[in-house]
């Protein structure tokens, strides 16, 4: 066989081992790695070799795991077939899967999903549970190395795999634990004290981390880790909030304060999920007239109606809707502020492009309006091609359009453990192939991270702009205002919906406000507004 401390080459010639000819690499880590191979007969099964000579270390350690399992049998613990040394090396055959967890959750990422539907996720955590459970509770074992690579979709069920880190409780002296994934690791085990309650813990975090994509530490380094999970709070706020107290005792410090089993734990997920799903089942306009049609007469007056949503049987009486006139307005005693407006995304965008062609209409063009500047942000340069196109009436200005490219993941996967260590590489491993943020607003976050020094020079070259005293004179004449405060007023566009947008617009008012701040001005007047529209294109969204 190969150099057993040297990862095989996918692109090798297939091998035989055992009789099981090996056909993909399926996965590898500290310990070994594990390929898909046909066994005689022509039945599939997954072939995991153990890094190094039996007889060395990390092999002995994996084998003492494996025979304290080999004999269970449980339907979500993924079945042993065989256990033997071949050319010195440990080789362990096992029923082949169809996937891991990660696997599924890197398809729902894919998708645009922030992770796998909660209905979904507490099913297979609860077939986790069951099998956890039936270590502890029938054979005082411990799997210890709970986490979603180690989940595996076996048909419409998961089943735990991988017991090379399995311990037996009752043993007096338990080593550990070179092999155990510290992102994933009960504050315990950091002091070599396994216990009962150990993978209740690690299952809670893989349960926040494949429904939210975030998992409760955020540390990425086995120090960083440890630390947080000896002695720091747990962040939950990406759960729904009915999980988070489910989740929180389950991740307790103290064992002992934790669910009295796995299952329990799950339980509890799906208590919640069948207390807290409330079906809409519609949404009706009652008129208040005698009858509940619409009263369509001849007097032109329009029928008040009341929105009833019915959630659950609890109905939501909106406020009447009113129609607002427009404010009054004096041009004696009104003065004019320095103002900029910032679309970011397709919807704000479009909104920055109305307002640009009402000024230009009302006023002929923005040059005699300088303190009041248009900025316009997307990384989809087709859209924002649109908006600057000659074709289209008043178009944007290249100085108003701000174009910041979404790279392809192997230049993000260079800067991954500098600028971008904050971000999961989950994102950055499923960027879209059209390079569009798609609605994933991690994706928006990373665009301003990654485009951050031009951002930041255009917007001061904005806001310097809009508080020159002799732009604001300008603008007052046109607009035939008094000049006022140099105080500026900024307004943030984008959708509620969308990646960039939703991804951006926090850090991106931050920005603006700190821009502001060193030049003396008030921040008060930074406005953020979030829209929400429907599923209809933004240039079809009937904003003007």
């Amino acid at each position: 066989m190969d150099d057993p401390n040297t990862t095989t080459d996918r692109s090798a010639e297939p091998r035989t081992v055992l009789g099981y000819k090996l056909k993909e690499r399926i996965g590898a880590g500290g310990f070994g790695e594990v390929w898909s191979a046909e066994a005689p007969g022509g039945l599939m099964k997954a072939v995991k070799i153990v890094y190094g000579y039996h007889d060395e270390k990390r092999a002995q350690a994996e084998l003492k795991s494996l025979d304290r399992v080999k004999e269970l049998r449980h339907p979500f613990l993924l079945s042993l077939e065989r256990i033997e040394v071949f050319e010195g090396q440990l080789i362990v055959v096992t029923e082949l899967a169809d996937k891991s967890m990660a696997d599924l959750f890197d398809e729902y990422a894919a998708k645009g999903e922030p992770g796998i539907p909660r209905e979904l996720l507490v099913k297979y955590i609860r077939d986790a549970a069951d099998a956890l459970d039936y270590l502890s509770r029938e054979h005082n074992l411990q799997h210890l190395d709970v986490k979603p690579e180690n989940l595996l979709m076996v048909g419409s069920h998961v089943k735990v795999a991988d017991f090379g880190l399995v311990k037996d409780l009752h043993m007096q002296s338990v080593s550990l634990m070179s092999g155990m994934t510290p992102a994933y690791a009960a504050p315990e085990l950091f002091d070599g004290k396994p216990g009962a309650f150990s993978d209740q813990y690690s299952l809670a975090i893989v349960y926040q981390e494949m429904l939210t994509s975030l998992r409760p530490f955020p540390g990425t380094t086995p120090a960083q880790l440890a630390a947080q999970h000896v002695h720091g709070k747990p962040d939950l706020a990406a759960l729904p909030k009915d999980d988070r107290a489910i989740i929180a005792k389950a991740l307790s410090k103290e064992p002992s304060v934790r669910y009295a089993s796995c299952v329990q734990m799950a339980e509890e997920l799906l208590s919640r999920q069948r207390t807290t799903t409330k079906s809409v089942r519609r949404i009706e306009l009652k008129s208040r007239s005698s009858d509940d049609t619409i009263a369509r007469g001849n007097s032109g007056s329009t029928p008040d109606f009341t929105a009833v949503v019915e959630t659950g049987g609890l109905p939501f009486q909106a406020k009447d809707i009113e129609t607002l006139d427009p404010p009054d307005f004096d041009a004696e005693t009104s003065a004019v502020r320095p103002m900029l407006i910032v679309g970011v995304g397709a919807t704000g965008n479009r909104v920055v492009h109305q307002l640009k062609q009402r000024l230009d209409s009302l006023h002929g063009s923005m040059d005699g309006l300088p303190s009041i500047q248009l900025v316009a942000i997307d990384c989809d340069a087709t859209d924002l091609g649109k908006l600057t196109s000659s074709e289209e009436p008043n178009p944007l200005s290249s100085n108003e359009a701000i174009h910041l490219p979404l790279e392809r993941p192997e230049k993000y996967r260079k800067e991954a453990s500098s600028s971008l260590s904050w971000i999961s590489r989950r994102w950055i491993y499923n960027i879209p192939r059209s390079l569009r943020t798609e609605g994933l607003r991690p994706l928006g976050r990373l665009l301003f991270a990654s485009h951050f020094e031009t951002l930041f020079d255009r917007l001061k070259g904005a806001v310097e702009d809009i508080v020159k005293p002799e732009n604001l004179a300008t603008t007052s004449s046109t607009l035939e205002m008094n000049p006022g405060t140099e105080q500026p007023r900024v307004f943030i566009v984008s959708s509620i919906a969308g990646g960039i947008g939703s991804g951006m617009t926090l850090d991106l008012a931050y920005t603006i406000k700190l821009l502001m701040a060193e030049r003396g001005l008030s921040t008060a007047s930074v406005t953020g507004m979030m829209l929400h529209s429907t599923n209809r294109r933004a240039d079809d969204s009937g904003l003007g």
